[in-house]
C-alpha cells in the first residue's frame, strides 16, 4: 500500500500538470496561501519571453503567506508557468503551470513530503492552483478544496455529501451551516469524525474551505482553513 504522504504528494504533483513548450503571453493575477507560513521566497514578475516582446524588466517580487487570509494580489506577465525561488540562494523552490481557463488564481503552497528525503530531485513546495475567479467562486458561494489525502463523507446540514480529492461543486451559503464530516482511520476499517462544526456566513462574501492533512501524525482531525472575502 502506498503511504499516505506519498499519495498526497502524487495528487499535488498531478495538479501542477504538464508544462507547455510554447506558452502564449498573458497577464496573470494571483494571491498566495500556505498551510504553514511561507517566507523568503520571490518570483520574477516579467518573464524573459515578455521582455523579448518589449516589456520592461522588473526586479523580483517577494511573497509571503498568512494563516488567516489570501495575500496579494501579485501580477505576472509571461506564459503559463511561474517559478518561485529562494530570495537568498536563488534556488528554485516551487513551480506552477496555470491553464488558460482563468487569469486569476489562488496558489496554495504545501511542504513537499519528498523534499527532505531527496532535496536534489524535489521542490521544497508543491503548489495547488485554485481558480479564484468570480466565475468559479462567486459572491455568496462556498467551495470545498480537499487536499488532505483523505476521502470525506458526511452531512452539510441535512444533505449527504462525499468530498473526494480536489474541488467540490459550488454551494450557496446561508446564515449558518452545520458540517459533519467523517473519514476512515489508517487501517481503513473505522469511520472517525474529521470535522464536526457549525460555520456562520456573512452576506456578500465568498468562501473557500480548505482541508489540509492533520497536523498531528496519526490523527484524523483535519487542519481546516476557512477563507472569506468580501465582494462588492
Amino acid at each position: 500500500m502506498i503511504p499516505h504522504l506519498q499519495l498526497f504528494s502524487i495528487f499535488l504533483l498531478l495538479c501542477v500538470g504538464a508544462i507547455s513548450s510554447a506558452q502564449p503571453l498573458r497577464e496573470i493575477e494571483f494571491s498566495v496561501y500556505g498551510q504553514y507560513p511561507v517566507r523568503g521566497i520571490e518570483y520574477t514578475p516579467i518573464s524573459e519571453a515578455a521582455i523579448a516582446t518589449g516589456a520592461k524588466a522588473d526586479p523580483p517580487v517577494s511573497i509571503k503567506t498568512h494563516s488567516l487570509t489570501r495575500m496579494g494580489p501579485h501580477i505576472f506577465k509571461g506564459g503559463d508557468q511561474i517559478t518561485f525561488q529562494d530570495a537568498s540562494s536563488k534556488e528554485q523552490v516551487a513551480q506552477v503551470h496555470l491553464t488558460a481557463e482563468s487569469d486569476k488564481w489562488l496558489l496554495i503552497f504545501v511542504k513537499n513530503p519528498s523534499y527532505k528525503e531527496d532535496p536534489s530531485n524535489n521542490s521544497k513546495y508543491l503548489i495547488y492552483a485554485f481558480d479564484d475567479s468570480p466565475r468559479n467562486l462567486p459572491k455568496n458561494g462556498l467551495v470545498f478544496l480537499n487536499i488532505s489525502g483523505k476521502e470525506l463523507d458526511g452531512l452539510l446540514e441535512n444533505k449527504r455529501v462525499k468530498l473526494s480529492a480536489g474541488e467540490s461543486g459550488r454551494y450557496r451559503v446561508q446564515e449558518s451551516l452545520p458540517i459533519n464530516l467523517w473519514s476512515r482511520d489508517f487501517s481503513g476499517e473505522k469511520l472517525l469524525p474529521a470535522l464536526i462544526k457549525t460555520y456562520h456566513f456573512n452576506p456578500d462574501h465568498r468562501y473557500l474551505m480548505i482541508f489540509f492533512p492533520p497536523v498531528l501524525r496519526g490523527s484524523v482531525d483535519l487542519d481546516v482553513r476557512f477563507l472569506s472575502e468580501a465582494v462588492e
